[in-house]
């Protein structure tokens, strides 16, 4: 095992490469396809197979990823999504 130290700005400019998801592809995607000045909306059903929250933070990440002024709100069974 090799122990090197380095600086704090150093180390917070080091990411994790790993390729991204294709779930994540999908959700940047949502993002890419909104419109300026339009708010997206998911309607999950329990067909669906997959939890408001989940959505949630799935949009969440992926608007993190794009480095996105990014909102989302949920009201029950609702997502809601937008750029600031």
């Amino acid at each position: 095992m090799k122990v090197e130290f380095i600086t704090t700005q150093e180390a917070e400019t080091i990411k994790r490469i790993m390729p991204k998801s294709k779930t994540m592809e999908e959700y940047e995607g949502f993002w890419q396809q909104l419109p300026a000045g339009q708010v997206g909306k998911m309607v999950v059903s329990q067909k669906d197979g997959i939890k408001p929250q989940t959505i949630r933070s799935r949009l969440n990440r992926a608007g993190e990823g794009l480095q996105l002024k990014a909102k989302t709100k949920r009201v029950g069974n609702t997502v809601l999504f937008w750029k600031e």
